[in-house]
């Protein structure tokens, strides 16, 4: 029995890997895509970039080891059983609740480490990564640099003649700035001076000595000032880091955060609720079983997930005391028909 564990163990192991490597690296091109959005914003080098996959990588190995647990489960067993192996484990008496015992620790395991993934990782490489685009921005902002067009702060495009270095920051002069508000209103907005300061987490641009211009289409007005702060909003770190029964109770307090963690926890489940699932169409007959491996597979993953995604609001908690045994049940019986009544 030993020699069995260990060999269905490896067997398991290759299909799972098999699986799992193609879908990560596929998810892992969509985050890169993803990244390449956000350089049209900031600048991030090699390094950065990496910090950010890291990041991420709690998010791709959450989506990908579900369902490589289950593809990688269902083709083991299907090709033990048309390469014979699995008529000969049978043969010798090795009874299916033997394969089953060793499924059920697997997918144990799986699905407690999708549930410390996506309940306690998740949340704080989520924040982790937003702060880190927060600070990119500010470090932008900060680093305007004199004579350059196209340069923004907030909504505003700015235009600086010449900066100078003082013991208290930049100092930048001849400031120009420009904000069109759609077809309401349009400002103009020249100084003297100004400086970047960053205030309780906002960064504010102030100005000093110069005139607002605010141009409608049936009015102009001017006003001088002496000093003006304009706030970027953008810039503005809006939440608190929580940690992970704050961030839970923020959740479930959340509408659209608590349908996001209900589905986390559902398809956490999804390794464990399929064990009976992986071995009903896995164990098929040389004779009749071929060529239908592929859609049972993706008949299973869809109607799963599909309940999983279009229930989780309506359904709320719900979802997972009622679908997901109720899946777990319904599978056991087609386990039944299918395998125990068999062998």
């Amino acid at each position: 029995m030993k020699l069995l564990d260990q060999y269905i163990s490896k067997n398991f192991s290759l299909n799972f890997f098999s699986v799992f490597i193609p879908l990560f690296v596929i998810a892992s091109v969509v985050f890169l895509v993803r990244v390449s959005t956000i350089t049209s914003v900031i600048e991030i080098d090699v390094y950065e970039m990496g910090v950010l996959y890291l990041f991420i990588l709690p998010d791709l190995l959450f989506y990908t080891i579900p369902l490589a647990f289950f593809i990688g489960g269902v083709t083991t067993f299907n090709k033990l059983s048309f390469d014979s192996e699995m008529v000969v484990i049978f043969s010798l008496g090795v009874p299916p609740k033997f394969i089953m015992r060793k499924l059920f620790g697997f997918g144990v395991t799986v699905t407690a480490l999708l549930l410390f993934v996506s309940i306690v990782m998740i949340p704080h490489t989520k924040q982790m990564y937003k702060e880190f685009i927060n600070i990119k921005k500010q470090n932008a902002i900060l680093n305007i640099e004199p004579t350059d067009f196209g340069e923004k702060f907030g909504g505003w495009s700015i235009f600086i003649e010449d900066m100078k270095e003082t013991s208290t920051g930049k100092i930048y002069t001849n400031v120009a700035l420009f904000y069109q508000d759609g077809d309401k209103e349009e400002r103009f907005i020249v100084a003297e001076s100004a400086k970047i300061e960053k205030n309780i987490g906002v960064v504010q641009l102030v100005l000093k000595n110069g005139s607002l211009f605010s141009y409608r289409i049936d009015n102009i007005s001017e006003v001088y000032f002496e000093e003006m702060r304009i706030n970027d909003l953008n810039s503005m770190n809006r939440d608190d880091y929580m940690d992970t029964l704050e961030y839970l109770e923020y959740s479930l307090q959340n509408k659209k955060r608590r349908v996001k963690l209900i589905v986390n926890i559902a398809l956490s489940l999804f390794p464990l609720a399929t064990i009976f699932l992986i071995m009903a169409i896995g164990i098929q007959n040389m004779r009749h079983g071929k060529g239908v491996i592929n859609l049972f597979i993706g008949l299973s993953i869809a109607i799963y997930y599909f309940a999983i995604f279009s229930l989780s609001k309506p359904l709320d908690f719900w979802i997972i005391g009622l679908l997901v045994p109720s899946w777990f049940v319904g599978t056991y019986f087609i386990y039944k028909q299918k395998i125990l009544s068999r062998y």
